[in-house]
């Protein structure tokens, strides 16, 4: 959230945007949202060009110091929280706002004009997850064995 607040001043824009929330997923590229985009062959360039693409044009009025987020934007936050439970996780993370993001596209977006989809991602998240897991109880079994 923060990384998409930096990336809205930084484009000289008062209010958040879906594609800034994008662009701020940009800025940790070894998080798993980034990852399970990077897995369907999508570089994080070409999401980045892409949703530069989707930004409206610079404001040139002064930016207010905590830039809120539009309706849009605020819709897929709801949407990330949703993703997380319909998952059954205790909580939210980038893979999340990825899912979030297709949802609120609908097929139409930045991501999904990137080809990337909904189901497949889900698929990709869910492999990854359980590979952290059994990572996670390997490492519980070796410390305790």
């Amino acid at each position: 959230m923060v990384a998409s607040q930096t990336q809205a001043r930084a484009h000289g824009h008062k209010r958040i945007t879906p594609a800034h929330l994008v662009l701020g997923l940009l800025d940790e590229p070894q998080c798993l949202g980034v990852v399970v985009l990077t897995d369907q062959d999508v570089r994080p360039e070409a999401v980045r060009e892409a949703a530069e693409a989707a930004l409206p044009p610079r404001e040139e009025a002064d930016l207010p110091t905590l830039v809120p987020f539009d309706a849009a934007a605020k819709k897929v936050l709801e949407l990330t929280f949703r993703e997380a439970l319909r998952l059954g996780h205790n909580y939210v993370g980038t893979e999340h706002l990825v899912l979030a993001l297709l949802e609120h596209e609908n097929g139409e977006g930045v991501l999904s004009g990137l080809g990337i989809g909904k189901e497949r991602t889900t698929e990709l998240l869910t492999g990854h997850l359980r590979r952290i897991q059994a990572e996670l109880e390997e490492a519980r079994r070796a410390e305790g064995g």
